[in-house]
């Protein structure tokens, strides 16, 4: 069972490697549609019918997404899980119509760092210098990855890096309520809830932008739509089933080493579509931040109080 655990996170790791393409294609599509340079209304847009699509297909193709939906404990431990997964996928989009999928990529995997230093203080561990290693290591990617700093670092790097962040927020809040509520009843109360969410924020946010976005014409562009399904199904339904299924069964080190391929194959992929170029900065950037991501990882498990 470990073999297959780690072939299917190889699998995950893969898919979302593709989302940040998708999401670029996504933007791309829906420039023509908007009167404004802003993308904040097509992001609560895709990402409300992301979720939601996911949200119709987990209850129907998973039978455990069905059962204690009656628990209040579930719907609110949900809602915990919820807003941090929404507020990460709405900063992510809005920021990578700035970056290109590779950058974003590379930038969204700081969370295993954000995570290892949340467990440092909420644990009140000592941090060892493995993890200062791993932080000044990636902190350099990260700063790095499109040139010297200074020069490129600017807003939708800023959204992406508070995108990590709540991605962080994320892994420990769902490392708590999945020990006191069902993991796979959670993980569907808490994509449709994230989808209600942002359902209602979108109708206020187009309300009081009236006329910014073409939103019929949109939906019904297939450049906009294709991407938006793919992400739905393989993103969010098929990839966190993989992973609320498999991750248990493996080790948070081995597991951690897995997810850091994820912005590699962002980055092979976005070369291959001609949406980003092959520079030293990316490859120098990049591997420092993936390098400093596991040892920070390896680090956090070896912390003493």
């Amino acid at each position: 069972m470990r073999n297959k655990a780690t072939i299917a996170l190889f699998i995950v790791t893969f898919i979302w490697g593709w989302t940040f393409v998708w999401l670029k294609q996504a933007l791309e599509a829906s420039k023509m549609y908007s009167t404004t340079d802003n993308t904040t209304a097509v992001s609560l847009i895709f990402v409300c019918i992301r979720f939601g699509l996911a949200a119709c297909f987990l209850p129907l193709f998973v039978k455990k997404a069905r059962v204690n939906i009656k628990d209040f404990a579930v719907w609110k431990d949900g809602f915990i899980l919820a807003l941090f997964m929404l507020g990460g996928f709405v900063f992510q989009m809005i920021g990578l119509d700035g970056i290109t999928p590779a950058v974003s990529a590379f930038l969204t995997s700081l969370y295993v760092i954000f995570t290892a230093l949340i467990v440092v203080i909420w644990k009140k561990y000592v941090p060892t210098y493995t993890i200062l290693f791993g932080v000044l290591l990636a902190t350099f990617g990260a700063g790095y990855i499109q040139g010297p700093p200074g020069l490129h670092f600017d807003l939708a790097e800023w959204l992406t890096v508070l995108c990590a962040l709540l991605f962080a927020g994320h892994i420990i809040a769902t490392d708590v309520v999945t020990k006191r509520s069902s993991p796979i009843a959670v993980t569907f109360t808490s994509i449709l809830l994230a989808a209600l969410i942002c359902f209602f924020v979108s109708i206020v946010y187009v309300s009081l932008n009236p006329g910014e976005l073409q939103i019929i014409g949109l939906l019904t562009d297939s450049k906009f739509l294709i991407p938006l399904i793919l992400t739905a199904v393989f993103g969010t339904f098929i990839a966190l089933t993989l992973v609320n299924y498999f991750q248990k069964l493996l080790d948070p080190v081995r597991a951690s080493v897995l997810y850091a391929l994820e912005p590699v194959w962002a980055t092979i992929l976005a070369i291959g579509f001609g949406m980003e170029k092959f520079t030293l900065w990316l490859i120098l950037g990049g591997s420092a931040l993936v390098v400093g991501n596991i040892i920070a990882e390896i680090g956090s498990y070896k912390t003493v109080k």
